[in-house]
């Protein structure tokens, strides 16, 4: 079995002359959760796309590993004079599901996301636009997807069921299920995400795991005045210059040196800890 279920190499895509993509690369492993982070119109929902095949690509590679992939987006869309148990029928037809399993499959994820089960005597238009994302992940979820895609997976969705969509998330991340989340909500991605990824302008500017970055990085601010960008490169190329003070996410190991470097200098320094906002903040 391959270490990562999805590998993206050199991905581009353009829209007539605007280059939404730009030679992006990427992988996500096996049974981790992988957040996708960017600023609007940075080029995730582009990606997603052209993962799922929904888009044409104009150059680059997918790789993409056989198995039940799953696509949750941001407003999901359904016939709408369908009803819901309708619906879930032609899914487990589709995926050659018995009914008696089917069932069984329905009360379990329904319980577990919070989804009252007496909607799907009911056309989907009539459901609420949270009730709509649950039933979206009970769809997917009866088929036990392999590699699970969720474009804004909290979206509409109450604290309570937000709370029971991420700890089925982890009970199902130990039983080998790969997600690849594209979220601004970073509080919530960053309470059981396990690597992230940030794209910007259509180009991937890091790929991490979270808790080894947060370990082993830290942010400084340090102000302009008696120092100049030159001499920071010699100790981290992660940089941010602002108009009266430099950003930098500095490796815990040259922290001592970088102090004893700004000892004596007229400036100063300010340290804070790392956490996925601030890093998000500093990338996109």
């Amino acid at each position: 079995m391959k270490e990562f279920f999805l590998t993206v190499k050199e991905l581009s895509k353009n829209y007539g002359k605007i280059a939404a993509l730009k030679k992006a690369s990427f992988s996500i492993k096996r049974s981790v959760i992988t957040s996708f982070l960017g600023a609007n119109g940075a080029g995730k929902a582009t990606t997603i796309k052209l993962i799922l095949g929904f888009l044409k690509r104009n150059s680059g590679i997918i790789e993409l590993e056989e198995g039940r992939v799953r696509y949750v987006p941001e407003y999901p869309l359904f016939f709408s004079w369908l009803k819901g148990k309708e619906i879930i029928s032609y899914t487990l037809r589709l995926y050659g599901i018995t009914e008696n399993s089917g069932n069984s499959l329905i009360e379990k994820y329904s319980e577990k996301i919070g989804f009252d089960t007496q909607l799907l005597s009911r056309k989907i238009q009539t459901y609420s636009l949270g009730n709509q994302k649950k039933f979206s992940y009970l769809q997917s979820l009866i088929i036990s997807p392999e590699f699970l895609i969720a474009d804004e997976p909290f979206y509409s969705l109450d604290p309570f069921s937000i709370k029971k969509v991420r700890d089925l998330f982890l009970e199902l991340k130990k039983t080998g299920t790969t997600f690849f989340l594209s979220s601004h909500i970073i509080s919530e991605i960053e309470k059981f995400a396990d690597e992230f990824i940030i794209i910007k302008k259509g180009e991937i500017i890091i790929q991490n795991n979270l808790n080894d970055f947060k370990n082993n990085y830290i942010l400084i601010r340090i102000e302009k005045a008696g120092t100049e960008k030159r001499n920071l490169l010699a100790f981290t190329s992660f940089i941010k210059e602002q108009d009266s003070h430099f950003e930098i996410i500095l490796n815990r190991n040259q922290l001592k040196s970088f102090e004893a470097f700004c000892k004596g200098k007229e400036t100063s320094i300010y340290k804070s800890e790392v956490d996925l906002e601030n890093i998000f903040i500093f990338f996109a």
